[in-house]
């Protein structure tokens, strides 16, 4: 991306891209009302709670809170950040944008640039020489014995790395890059005397590509199982990012939206078998634990995500990282376990698709597996070691977002103990008990909101709907009156546009320059129906007079605590002043009521 987007232009895509148009590209909208309607497409439901209104030119799912403008779909719905997802409304309605840069965004630009080419270059070179070159004649051999011919050769772009300790670096200066360009790839190493030589040698060497199909980074294979180590990757650079990258996403995820389902495994050559066998909906974590950030973007194209990995690995992996898991999305998470010492790709060659489609179809979800993966680990015959498996589950179970969910596992938990349901319960309800200073907007949405919660909603969805009361009733609220921490920092937000004249009427620039949870909220309040009377004014003062109230019986608690804790004996001037404050407290609550 070309630098900084001048707010013009930003204004002028907003414009030219209706909302309505394309939200309909992905999804299908059914006329309600005013407005329209469709299945969220970020998240599973059966009925309808996804909005998009064509006048605000906003869109809001009361399932899952998502919410924003046309550029925020967008950069959710294709994993773009938001100068990609510009230039894709740009593109979509033949607009051209003009791009400000600083001396160093350009610099910035043309790094990354250089870092897409070096790579894409270093794939070209190992591909001839394995393809096309006597020099790779052993790393084909090898290649067909695991039944990987010309085409699969292509197709990957697979190539070999020589044994020359400069090969690719001397490819790479002739084609005008420089040293430090070729260090930052990660493809060169420096050794003493500022040398450098190639890091990858005598290995097959497998492209990763980022999920727009720009090569990144390499994972190389020795050819002989005696030589070490077995496998070497690129270090992280500024285009590679282990923990959100899929070896073979760019290619597999159509298939995955038509198998409905995406199938993780660990290995290059598992995921190359298996597209060969034809499960092409495949892709592999890049030597990394399969995380939080490649489960968000699997869930851009699937609801169901098998895990499949032989069974040492599979335990391993998903009872480390399965309560992470838990909750952070609405993909379905399943287990399939190989036998011992036998991974995807070779379990499908010997024993073909079928057998391992039988498999995929025994998979289970990712709670029963870590779940059984703890509980085999302990004596359940002895009781103390039932309590210690307990103490292993129970924070899964919590981990849960679903009470449905919750109530479910913890009877089977139960059963599996040989202890009671209520037993279990408590244990649970006593390791989640936290106290809450402040409540999050997410998890108040959806449940019974408390009058104090009500009433922050109610003066933030006022001052957005009714932007010129602004400058005149803002003034009359303080931050503490929030204790909902996303309605708190919302209006820190409207406070600070005020205090710097910016206007604050514009909904659409607003959502563009806050964090997403602040989106989430902009977008449901502005979404909501408004039924203020007649006299805005008057609605904005009861609604004011609430927040102040509900502060001032949050110091009167506090103060009436602290008396408690005071002996009027020990300390009677302190208690007095405290006494004395407490009553001028308990004063103004009055005459805020009018009593």
């Amino acid at each position: 991306m070309a630098g900084f987007i001048r707010e013009e232009d930003i204004n002028e895509i907003r414009e030219r891209n209706n909302i309505v148009e394309v939200i309909s590209e992905y999804v299908t909208l059914k006329k309600s009302g005013r407005s329209f309607k469709a299945l969220c497409p970020f998240h599973k439901e059966k009925t309808p709670s996804f909005m998009v209104d064509p006048v605000k030119q906003l869109y809001h799912c009361f399932g899952c809170l998502e919410g924003g403008n046309v550029f925020t779909f967008v950069m959710k719905m294709d994993n773009l950040d938001f100068p990609e997802a510009a230039k894709a409304l740009a593109d979509r309605v033949g607009y051209t944008i003009r791009f400000e840069q600083t001396a160093m965004e350009r610099e910035l630009v043309s790094r990354r640039a250089r870092l897409y080419e070096a790579h894409q270059q270093a794939v070209d070179f190992y591909n001839h020489i394995l393809a096309r070159t006597e020099e790779g004649r052993e790393a084909r051999e090898y290649l067909k014995s695991r039944g990987y011919g010309p085409r699969i050769i292509e197709f990957f772009r697979l190539g070999y790395a020589l044994p020359r300790r400069d090969g690719l670096i001397n490819y790479l200066y002739k084609k005008g890059f420089k040293a430090d360009e070729l260090v930052e790839t990660g493809l060169a190493l420096e050794r003493e005397g500022r040398r450098l030589i190639d890091r990858f040698r005598s290995r097959v060497m497998f492209p990763i590509f980022d999920i727009k199909g720009r090569a990144i980074a390499f994972g190389g294979r020795v050819l002989r199982e005696s030589d070490t180590p077995k496998y070497m990757n690129s270090p992280e650079n500024p285009t590679y990012h282990k923990s959100s990258t899929l070896y073979g996403l760019s290619w597999a995820k159509g298939e995955i939206v038509k198998a409905e389902q995406a199938l993780v495994v660990e290995g290059y050559t598992d995921v190359i078998s298996l597209y060969q066998a034809g499960m092409k909906n495949t892709v592999a974590t890049c030597g990394t634990a399969f995380t939080s950030d490649h489960l968000h973007l699997l869930n851009r194209f699937t609801d169901k995500v098998v895990l499949v990995f032989d069974a040492d690995a599979a335990g391993k992996t998903a009872a480390e990282r399965g309560l992470e898991l838990l909750g952070e999305s609405e993909v379905d998470i399943f287990v399939a376990s190989l036998p011992p010492d036998s991974d995807p790709a070779d379990f499908i060659t010997t024993r073909g698709r079928d057998e391992l489609e039988d498999l995929l179809q025994k998979a289970v979800p990712l709670v029963d597996f870590c779940l059984e993966q703890i509980l085999a680990d302990y004596d359940l015959e002895d009781l103390r070691q039932r309590v210690k498996a307990s103490r292993k589950a129970l924070p899964i179970v919590a981990a849960l977002p679903d009470a449905v969910a919750q109530e479910t596992y913890l009877k089977k938990l139960a059963q599996r103990l040989s202890v009671s349901f209520d037993s279990l319960f408590l244990e649970l309800k006593k390791g989640s008990s936290k106290t809450r200073e402040t409540v999050s907007v997410d998890a108040s949405f959806g449940t019974s909101l408390s009058a104090q919660e009500v009433a922050e909603m109610e003066v933030l969805k006022f001052l957005l709907r009714c932007p010129e009361a602004i400058a005149v009733n803002l003034p009359e609220l303080r931050e503490e009156y929030f204790t909902v921490a996303d309605c708190r920092e919302l209006f820190m937000v409207l406070r600070r546009q005020m205090n710097e004249k910016a206007p604050v009427g514009d909904v659409a620039d607003l959502l563009t320059n806050v964090s997403e949870r602040l989106q989430k909220l902009i977008s449901k309040l502005m979404m909501e129906p408004l039924f203020p009377p007649a006299n805005g004014g008057e609605y904005f003062k009861e609604l004011s007079s609430k927040l102040k109230e509900f502060e001032l019986q949050r110091q009167i608690n506090s103060l009436k605590a602290k008396l408690e804790r005071l002996s009027p004996t020990t300390n009677p001037a302190r208690y007095d002043a405290l006494f004395e404050e407490l009553l001028q407290l308990e004063a103004a609550k009055r005459n805020l009521r009018g009593t």
